[in-house]
C-alpha cells in the first residue's frame, strides 16, 4: 500500500510526542511548540483519506516509540496548508506511513511561531 504525494483535504496528520520533559507543557497538559520543531522537518504519519488508515499509522507511532512515547498529538492537513507549510509524503520500509511537514520547498525547519500553533492546534488522542 502506498499513499499518492498528495495530500487530501480532511485528512489528519499524526504525531508522536516524545516523554522528554520540554516536550509538554504540564501547565496546560499538551504538547509545547518544542515537540513541533525538527530540523530535518517534522516526522508525523499520515491517515490517508477519510482516516482510514488512521488506526494503523497511530499503531506504527505507538510501536516505533514504545516506552518513549508521552501522546499522539492529531493536525488536520487543512490547517497545515492554511499556514502555507508545504507537507512531503517520505515513506520508509518501516512506515509507510511517514511523512513530513517543511516551512517550506526548499526549507524543513519550522519557526517558532509555526511551532507554537501547531502545539496549539494539535488534538492528543
Amino acid at each position: 500500500m502506498t499513499f499518492s504525494d498528495e495530500f487530501y483535504n480532511g485528512e489528519t496528520l499524526l504525531r508522536g510526542i516524545h516523554i522528554k520533559h520540554d516536550f509538554w507543557n504540564n501547565e496546560k497538559n499538551r504538547p509545547s511548540s518544542a515537540a513541533f520543531k525538527d530540523s530535518k522537518g517534522l516526522s508525523v504519519n499520515r491517515t490517508g483519506e477519510q482516516k482510514k488508515y488512521y488506526k494503523e499509522s497511530a499503531e506504527c507511532i505507538t510501536n516505533n516509540l514504545g516506552e518513549r512515547l508521552k501522546a499522539i498529538a492529531e493536525l488536520g492537513v487543512d490547517f497545515c496548508e492554511s499556514l502555507k507549510l508545504y507537507l512531503k509524503y517520505c515513506p520508509v520500509s518501516e512506515n509507510i506511513y511517514n511523512s513530513e511537514i517543511h516551512k517550506s520547498k526548499s526549507e524543513p525547519l519550522l519557526t517558532k511561531s509555526i511551532a507554537k500553533k501547531l502545539a496549539e492546534e494539535s488534538k492528543i488522542l
